[in-house]
């Protein structure tokens, strides 16, 4: 059961679900997360019959057309491997409780690139620390929170409490201005 936070108040109100959602949300998230990581260096057949498991809407479709992709490749056979270190915050449920988005901020980013045959790691990347955010689906046949689509990265200093007050989060973008258009 949801419940309305800040109702009333102009662009502050918000649902939010129970603390057990959020854990669910929070689990499912991380554990495809887990999969990506742990399927990577498998037959592309694999992943792609196993991704539906974890990933939904768009987010599926682009891991699947990508997969189709490298697999026909003839270029280079690597595979980039993204870790980090995961704090995730779950926010913004839709009114039917369907939707959410995770908020997640990685620190100790690095990206390990490894040959796709001989499975031999070829170099490690740091990457910095950064704050993505994704929309999450609940697939009511599987039972869990699946990863729905990419929402976008967050400018650096999100969380710091010093720039906070710079950072303003809208409801809506606002109109397309000058190159926009």
């Amino acid at each position: 059961m949801l419940q309305r936070i800040h109702a009333g108040v102009f662009q502050k109100a918000k649902w939010m679900a129970p603390d057990t959602v959020l854990f669910q949300v929070r689990s499912d998230y991380l554990g495809a997360l887990q999969w990506l990581h742990d399927s990577a260096l498998r037959d592309w057949s694999q992943q792609y019959s196993q991704a539906s498991q974890y990933l939904s809407g768009t987010f599926l479709k682009r891991y699947q057309r990508l997969l189709k992709q490298n697999a026909s490749s003839r270029g280079p056979h690597c595979i980039g491997i993204l870790r980090a270190d995961h704090q995730v915050e779950v926010r913004y449920f839709s009114e039917d409780g369907e939707r959410c988005l995770v908020i997640d901020s990685q620190t100790q980013r690095r990206m390990a690139t490894y040959d796709r045959d001989s499975r031999a790691r070829l170099h490690t990347q740091d990457l910095g620390s950064c704050t993505m955010v994704y929309q999450m689906v609940y697939d009511t046949r599987a039972r869990r929170w699946k990863v729905d689509s990419f929402i976008q990265e967050l400018p650096l200093g999100w969380g710091n409490p010093k720039l906070v007050r710079h950072i303003k989060v809208q409801a809506e973008l606002p109109a397309p201005a000058g190159r926009d258009n």
